[in-house]
């Protein structure tokens, strides 16, 4: 009985309103970790695109195509973050092709190292962005 009357008591618009930042130093910090975050759905799927270059399994294509609509979901929830915080949001979805070319460096880097140590090519800080030529 007590259940029932905290539920209707409870305005129906506060359970779907957003939650506005705290502060404005804190919304900061949370929207630069969510680009952040955004912008490795990029290099994820650069990444997974670079392993599967060469590779004839099927298993395995259907494997990176998994991995692609998580990373994709991902990208789709932080986005939803980004709008509830107020940050700026991206102008363009994630695309594979951003860091292509520094994604395909790290998995060669892999292969002629046998996988016992992550080169140097595979960390993600020093991954530049392709340049869009020919638009």
């Amino acid at each position: 009985m007590t259940v029932a009357i905290l539920l209707a008591s409870t305005p129906a618009t506060a359970q779907t309103k957003p939650v506005a930042p705290a502060s404005a130093t804190a919304a900061g910090g949370t929207c630069a970790a969510l680009a952040r975050e955004y912008e490795g759905a990029s290099m994820d799927l650069a990444a997974n695109y670079a392993e599967g270059v060469g590779d004839n399994s099927a298993p395995r294509a259907t494997l990176r195509a998994m991995e692609d609509a998580n990373t994709l979901a991902r990208a789709h929830m932080t986005l939803d973050l980004m709008r509830d915080f107020r940050c700026t949001t991206p102008k363009n979805a994630p695309d594979s092709m951003l860091y292509l070319s520094a994604a395909l460096n790290c998995a060669t880097d892999r292969l002629k190292g046998g996988g016992t140590t992550t080169p140097p090519s595979c960390d993600r800080s020093t991954w530049q962005k392709m340049s869009k030529s020919g638009g």
